[in-house]
Order: C-alpha cells, then sequence, then structure tokens
C-alpha cells in the first residue's frame, strides 16, 4: 500500500521529535534532537530534520543535516561520516512505504548530494524500497538484542569462549575505569595511533597515510568536546593492567547503547581478553538502563571481527548506505581511493 506525507515540518518540532525517540526502542543517541545540536555546534552542518505525518496515522523524524546557506544548493546527510548512523526514528510500524515517502521527499530537497546510512536493525525496509535512482554502498553491522535477564544474555547468548575470556580478563588483574567528562579520552586517541599503526603496518599502508585518513573522521577536539556537551550520555571505558592501558571503548547511551568507537594495545589485549571485559561491562550497563540492544557497530568484511562480535550473541544486519548525487563524488573517491592503494601497495588486512 501507497503511504502518502500528509504534513511535512523542518526543523522537526524538537518535543514531538524527543517523543518518537522514546517510543522507538531501535533509536539510539545518534537519532536524538540532543546529538544533532551538538554535531551542528562542532561542525558547519545545521539541522535541517524532518517531521513527517502520513494518511495512515504515522508520525517520524528523519534527523538531518544540511552544509551550506539554505538558499543554495548544499549536502544534506543523516548522518554525516564519522557521526554514526541515521535513518527514520519512529514507534514500532514503520514500514518500507514510510521509507519511500520519506526518501521521495528527500529527494526533493535543493541538495549537491544526499547521504542516508540507516540504522541496520532497519535496513531491509530500506533495501525494500525503490533504490534505482540511488548509489548504495552495502554495509554490515552486528546487534545484541537485550530481552530477558542480563542471566540469560549471559547463559544463553553468550558463546561459552566468551563466558571464558571474560572471566580471564577478570582474573588477569585489570583495572576497569568508567568516565562520562572527557578525562579518559586522551587515553582512547593513544590506543586508537596504535591501532592505526598496527592495520596499517598490516596492510602495507604507510603508517602517515593511514594516520591522515582516521583523523578525518574523529579530528583533534572532537571526542573532548562530545564528551563534555554529552555528559553521562557519552561514556568512556578504559581497562588498565598493572597501570598500561590495554583496550578503551566508547560507548552512547539511548534507547538502545551504541558501542561506538574502540581501540586496544594489541599485545595486552590479546593476553588479557581486556576487550571482552570491557564490553561485559558496557552491556551490564546497558541492561541497567533499561536499553533495548546494544550495537556493536560496523562489522565489514573482518571475519575476525564479525567472529568475535557474534560469540557476544550478536546477529549480523547488512544494509544499505543510500546516496543520491548531483556530481559524480562517490565514484570519483571510490577510483581515488582504489588508485592510492594500488600505488602503496595496499593488501587487506
Amino acid at each position: 500500500m501507497d503511504t502518502k506525507l500528509s504534513r511535512v515540518v523542518s526543523p522537526a518540532p524538537r518535543d514531538r521529535w524527543l517523543k518518537l525517540v522514546r517510543e522507538d526502542p531501535l533509536s539510539t543517541l545518534c537519532h536524538s534532537p540532543q546529538w544533532i545540536d551538538a554535531l551542528s555546534e562542532y561542525t558547519h552542518w545545521s539541522d535541517a530534520s524532518r517531521y513527517y505525518e502520513t494518511t495512515d496515522g504515522m508520525s517520524f523524524v528523519l534527523p538531518l543535516l544540511r552544509r551550506g546557506p539554505r538558499s543554495a544548493a548544499g549536502l544534506q546527510a543523516s548522518m554525516p561520516s564519522g557521526w554514526g548512523m541515521g535513518g527514520l526514528v519512529g514507534p514500532p510500524g514503520i514500514r518500507s512505504s514510510h521509507v519511500a515517502a520519506s526518501l521521495e521527499d528527500a529527494r526533493s530537497l535543493n541538495t549537491l548530494g544526499l547521504r542516508i546510512l540507516p540504522n541496520p536493525l532497519r535496513g531491509a525496509l530500506w533495501s525494500d524500497s525503490d533504490l534505482s535512482h540511488a548509489i548504495t554502498l552495502q554495509r554490515y553491522a552486528h546487534v545484541l538484542p537485550l530481552a530477558g535477564s542480563y542471566e540469560s544474555v549471559w547463559t544463553d547468548r553468550y558463546h561459552r569462549s566468551t563466558r571464558q575470556n571474560v572471566r580471564k580478563a577478570a582474573r588477569a588483574g585489570l583495572d576497569v575505569d568508567r568516565d562520562t567528562t572527557g578525562r579518559l579520552i586522551p587515553v582512547y586517541r593513544e590506543l586508537f595511533r596504535r591501532s592505526v599503526d598496527r592495520w596499517a603496518d598490516r596492510s602495507r599502508e604507510p603508517r602517515w597515510l593511514a594516520r591522515v585518513r582516521a583523523g578525518r573522521e574523529d579530528t583533534p577536539g572532537k571526542l573532548e568536546f562530545l564528551a563534555k556537551r554529552l555528559g553521562d550520555s557519552m561514556v568512556t571505558w578504559v581497562a588498565w593492567l598493572r597501570g598500561e592501558p590495554a583496550a578503551s571503548l566508547i560507548t552512547l547511551r539511548g534507547t538502545s547503547v551504541f558501542a561506538w568507537r574502540s581501540a586496544m594495545d594489541a599485545d595486552l589485549a590479546r593476553t588479557t581478553c581486556a576487550g571482552h571485559l570491557l564490553h561485559h561491562h558496557a552491556i551490564q550497563e546497558a541492561f541497567s538502563d533499561n536499553a533495548a540492544s546494544y550495537h556493536f557497530g560496523e562489522s565489514g568484511p573482518s571475519r575476525g571481527l564479525c567472529a568475535f562480535k557474534e560469540r557476544f550473541g550478536a546477529a549480523g544486519y547488512g544494509y544499505p548506505e543510500v546516496r543520491f548525487e548531483h556530481v559524480p563524488y562517490t565514484r570519483t573517491n571510490l577510483a581515488a581511493r582504489s588508485a592510492i592503494k594500488r600505488l602503496v601497495g595496499y593488501q587487506p588486512g
């Protein structure tokens, strides 16, 4: 059945938007006005969110940002690269026809390019929509449902090897530090730098190039700003072994919890299972928050990363990143990246 839009308001009214975020068991902090406000304050993007009412009685919001003056064609995104997931947020019952209606509206906007990275849990709705005029990039992510009790997830969802690794980490003498002020962000950054260097060495990519690419998503000061702006909604975890950081994790608390960033010292994490312990603590906190699910984030083609998440009981979801472009940015960017990889002798890790 076709769904028609009966009302569109932009920017979305905050009270209705907040209500929809609370009603949506699939939403994350990234879908909230709080996140949009922080993003707008830190970057050159501005709130262009769309509130929809439809002829079949549904209402939902497309969190959307715009870069460029409203009087001229600019870029729009839900969300910009490095700022988490977007897509529709609303009560249970959103269907592919609602996605199609929002896409038709978004395509009508005066924009040079539009990017939508939807919630993986709604990926099938976007895949079922007419994307014949769009560029689609296939994504893959993992999500752990938190239905039932924590004890049932520990017993029935965690793989036996994961339970063993969590116990091993507890015996290793790790100290777990939790912070919401930004105090631990420098520790995360150092561990992330080590991770980038490790990935670069494994892929035969120059370290400087890998650091430049990684730094484009988290510019200096971004995470510190967000920690101050978001307060208790953004948690930085660090596992220490005798004063040395072994692993770090950044989670975003909301209706569902999003494990947004992670990094580790490969040697320490391997011997202590520090990464297992941090996710375990974050999942426990998600239960305390009555969160509906725990998003492990993008997994890509890495079999090892997929296996790590699946042993926590997370399921994998394929979903499309949707782009509409009036200039061939994606095609040009992919060609340039391929050329650089050939030039430096890049090898997949």
